[in-house]
C-alpha cells in the first residue's frame, strides 16, 4: 500500500534503515492529511450506522386530515422518544394527492383509503370507519340506536363536499337505499360540519373518524342503517420504493397506535361520544 501511495505521489514518503523508518518531507505534508481522511472515513461510516439503526434520516408522509389529526400525535410522541434525531414531514391532503405523492417519490407513506387502481402502489389497511348520523345531544335523534338513510329526505342536513372521498360514499349510499336528499350545505372541512350543526342549521353526515376529531361533547353520532356504509383506511406506499429504517420503525408504531385508534372508534357505543 505504502509503495502504491509513493508510485502514485511520485514521492518518498519513509526514511528507512534497519531499526526504524522516518517520515520524508513528503511524508510530513501528507500525515495530517492522511489522518483527516482517516477521519472522515469513521465519521462517515458512524453517520451511516445512525442511518441503519433508524435513528438518523427523513421520513415524508402525506395523509388524510382525519388521520393526521386522529392518529399521527401519539404515533409521533411515541417515536421521538426513541429516534428524536429523525425528522418528520406530515402533508396533510384528501384524495388523489396522497397517491401523487407517493407516485412521483416526494413521499414516503400515505395514509389513506385505498387507491382505486394503481399497479405502483401498495395498501395495507389499518382501521374501518363508518360513515354515521351526527346530529347535537340535545336532539332527539340522539336517543335512537340507528337511523336509516331516508332521514335524510326528511330533515335539511349538511356534509362534506364533492372532492372528499367520504362525499363519494355519501352519495352512493343515498342512490342505494333508493333516497333522493341534496344537502342544504356542504365543506371541505368536517370542522364546519360540526359547527353547523351545532348551530342548528341541519344534521350531519360524517365518518366517526372525522367525528372524534372534532372533539365536541355536544354532538353524537348515530349509526346509519340500510345500507351500512365503512372506509377502509390504511397505509399506502410505493411497490417499486425501499423505505428507509427509521421510515420502517415509524410504519411500524403506525400500526401499532391504529389498532388502539379502530378498538375505539369501533367499541359499543362509541358513536356517542
Amino acid at each position: 500500500m505504502i509503495q502504491q501511495i509513493e508510485a502514485r505521489l511520485e514521492a518518498k514518503l519513509f526514511d528507512r534503515d534497519t531499526r526504524k523508518a522516518r517520515l520524508t518531507p513528503a511524508g510530513e505534508c501528507l500525515y495530517p492529511l492522511a489522518l483527516r481522511i482517516v477521519q472522515e472515513y469513521e465519521k462517515a461510516f458512524a453517520e451511516y450506522d445512525e442511518f441503519a439503526a433508524g435513528r438518523r434520516g427523513v421520513v415524508r408522509i402525506s395523509a388524510l386530515p382525519s388521520l393526521a389529526a386522529m392518529l399521527l400525535p401519539g404515533v409521533i410522541a411515541c417515536f421521538r422518544q426513541h429516534h428524536p434525531d429523525v425528522d418528520l414531514d406530515i402533508r396533510e391532503d384528501i384524495g388523489a394527492p396522497v397517491y401523487q405523492g407517493l407516485l412521483d417519490r416526494v413521499t414516503d407513506i400515505g395514509l389513506a383509503p385505498p387507491p382505486q387502481s394503481s399497479d405502483d402502489l401498495r395498501y395495507k389497511p389499518l382501521l374501518r370507519d363508518e360513515v354515521v348520523l351526527v346530529v347535537r345531544r340535545d336532539d332527539p335523534l340522539a336517543r335512537t340506536k340507528s337511523q336509516d338513510w331516508s332521514i335524510l329526505a326528511d330533515r335539511e342536513f349538511v356534509t362534506t363536499s364533492r372532492e372528499t372521498g367520504l362525499r363519494a360514499m355519501i352519495d352512493h349510499a343515498l342512490q342505494e337505499a333508493g333516497v333522493q336528499a341534496e344537502p342544504l350545505l356542504s365543506s371541505k372541512q368536517p370542522a364546519t360540519v360540526g359547527s353547523l350543526v351545532h348551530a342548528k342549521v341541519g344534521i350531519g353526515v360524517l365518518s366517526r373518524l372525522t367525528l372524534a376529531q372534532l372533539d365536541s361533547s355536544s354532538l353524537v353520532g348515530v349509526p346509519l342503517r340500510g345500507p351500512v356504509v365503512a372506509r377502509s383506511l390504511g397505509v399506502v406506499t410505493h411497490i417499486g420504493r425501499s423505505l428507509s429504517p427509521a421510515a420502517r420503525l415509524l410504519l411500524a408504531e403506525i400500526e401499532k397506535q391504529a389498532g388502539n385508534l379502530s378498538a375505539l372508534l369501533n367499541a359499543p357505543g362509541s358513536q356517542r361520544r
